[in-house]
């Protein structure tokens, strides 16, 4: 990225529909601005995110944050019960073929094919520096209307519920569970991304955490977009890169169903679950909403805690 600006105009975030207003969106229904907007020259496309600006947790504030193994490859989750662990759908269920009417060469993640159990793995730096991983094992539960659906170039089509929980047959020890958000997240707000996802450089399952802001929100309320507003540079010299991009952290391979966590009354609570990220032109990170989806995890939270009670 070119050097830092002087002065920098806003030009909107760059999505399908381009958002806000201004440097900062304007929420529906609460009387924002009359203009009208057309898309912009350059959209997100589904890739690999260029950038993740993270650091290694080596105080374990975001301990709840575990490495999960539900057979898919490496991903993310975190804890938010002595006995249950949130993380993404798709890392526990696997795609399977669609009729050739749907599409050639398309799949769907349901919960048709989905692993039993899952391994979870709780991991401790110590002082010394050395990572120090506890492995508990957990029943699988998704969310009855988990629905993930890709071309035949693997790139997500749409998606519905990605999420599920893990019940664990032990409660670690010495690990607090994340309080869940009641309240949607709201446009620019602050956020922290954790997960044990690829840092760019080729390393992976560290646990790392970063900050970025809400970029927008799904009409429905049922996911949202993390990611930093593209700017023009002002002055700009003749030649060189006229937008820019202030560095934040995005989610990355390994990092799905890991959390994201807004700061509540100095407290950190579960806003979003990391379910697929995008690359190429734009950055952007894309989360299941949790509180969209609130009444369905806090059953199984209380299904837990009932099963402990018997």
């Amino acid at each position: 990225m070119p050097g830092k600006p002087s002065k920098i105009a806003c030009i909107g975030m760059l999505t399908a529909l381009v958002l806000g207003a201004g440097c900062r969106a304007t929420a529906p229904g609460t009387g924002g601005s009359s203009r009208e907007y057309v898309p912009a020259e350059i959209q997100p496309g589904p890739g690999e995110s260029i950038v993740s600006e993270s650091t290694v947790d080596t105080r374990n504030r975001y301990l709840a944050t575990v490495l999960v193994d539900g057979g898919r490859g490496p991903c993310s989750g975190v804890l938010v019960a002595p006995r249950l662990v949130l993380t993404a759908g798709h890392c526990v269920c696997s795609p399977h073929s669609l009729p050739v009417a749907d599409g050639e060469g398309r799949t769907m993640i349901d919960t048709t094919v989905c692993s039993p159990t899952a391994t979870i793995k709780i991991v401790t730096y110590e002082p010394d520096g050395v990572a120090r991983a506890h492995e508990h094992m957990g029943a699988v539960r998704p969310h009855d209307q988990l629905e993930v659906r890709y071309d035949g170039q693997n790139k997500e089509l749409s998606s519905r519920a990605d999420i599920a929980v893990l019940v664990l047959a032990d409660k670690p020890a010495g690990v607090k569970p994340v309080p869940l958000a009641m309240e949607q997240v709201q446009y620019n707000q602050p956020v922290t991304l954790v997960g044990y996802g690829d840092d760019g450089l080729g390393g992976r399952g560290l646990r790392r955490s970063g900050t970025n802001e809400i970029a927008s929100v799904e009409e429905s309320g049922s996911t949202f977009l993390v990611g930093k507003p593209v700017l023009f540079r002002q002055p700009y010299r003749a030649k060189e890169r006229v937008l820019v991009r202030e560095k934040a952290a995005y989610s990355r391979k390994g990092d799905s169903g890991g959390p994201c966590l807004r700061e509540k009354g100095g407290t950190l609570e579960l806003v979003g679950i990391a379910k697929t990220y995008y690359g190429s032109s734009v950055e952007l990170s894309e989360y299941t909403s949790v509180s969209f989806y609130g009444k369905w995890i806090r059953a199984e939270i209380a299904r837990a805690r009932q099963a402990d009670t018997n």
